[in-house]
């Protein structure tokens, strides 16, 4: 029995049963051993959230990584990269996951994702602040239009009309 035989047996032990999901995670695998020379690189499986995972240590004595394989062609929404941090993550591997997208050739590419660094502000937050910047963007466009009208009547001491002035007693 071949090694790739032998560890797509063992992930199908686990409780996978997806081919798709064996064949990222094999591959997967054998990057992080053989291209990343990772330390304690192990394969996992958690039922909940049906997914496949590789652990391992970039250093012999740093926290593990989780890994998690991902197609290039599938959607990923914040949402999901919670559940996936919220099933994942223990006190051992700390609030990172690292995102493994992979190419129809097997190209990886890996992207770090940590709960916790920034929070998400509500929605009605968000078109607020994005009104409230263009409402600032268009009175600095144009001040920047008019620079040269106020800074001439600063220094001229601008026009007054005898309208607009009133004699005080």
């Amino acid at each position: 029995m071949d090694i790739e035989t032998k560890i797509k047996d063992d992930m199908k032990a686990l409780g996978c049963h997806s081919d798709l999901k064996m064949s990222l995670a094999y591959n997967l695998y054998i990057h992080l051993v053989d291209e990343k020379l990772m330390y304690d690189t192990e394969y996992c499986y958690n039922k909940d959230i049906d997914t496949l995972y590789i652990v391992a240590r970039p250093n012999k004595n740093e926290k593990l990584n989780i890994y998690v394989p991902i197609p290039t062609y599938d959607e990923i929404s914040v949402d999901y990269i919670n559940k996936i941090q919220e099933n994942l993550c223990t006190v051992e591997t700390g609030p990172t996951v690292n995102l493994a997208f992979i190419e129809g050739d097997f190209t990886t590419v890996i992207y770090t994702f940590t709960k916790g660094i920034v929070d998400r502000p509500p929605p009605d937050k968000v078109s607020y602040q994005r009104a409230r910047e263009g409402r600032r963007n268009f009175i600095d466009n144009e001040l920047k239009k008019s620079r040269n009208n106020i800074l001439n009547d600063a220094l001229n001491g601008g026009v007054v009309d005898d309208d607009d002035c009133h004699v005080l007693d």
